[in-house]
């Protein structure tokens, strides 16, 4: 199921909050290293496969920092946030 919320993610910030259901039905916790792609220079996928060409860490209140080179890349700076949840994924599509 994909869920498009009513969140939005604003690339000047740096960061995006992953709020507890999410973390929890992911099984995202404090410290431990998620994926983050970039598609097309506009779209980002974050999730735990740590193949991905760039990884960071959740901090504790549930956090991710996106990389500054990776901000840098981006063509848009305000994002919607989607949930896939068959495939414990967040999408950062631009709005």
């Amino acid at each position: 199921m994909v869920i498009y919320t009513k969140k939005t993610y604003d690339n000047k910030k740096g960061y995006l909050y992953i709020p507890v259901i999410w973390r929890e039905e992911f099984n995202i916790h404090s410290g431990l290293e998620v994926g983050i792609d970039c598609y097309h220079d506009s779209i980002l996928v974050i999730d735990k496969t740590l193949t991905r060409e760039f990884k960071q860490i959740i901090s504790n209140k549930g956090y991710l920092t996106i990389p500054f080179e990776l901000r840098q890349k981006l063509i848009c700076n305000s994002f919607q946030i989607i949930i896939e949840q068959k495939d414990e994924r967040i999408i950062l599509a631009p709005k």
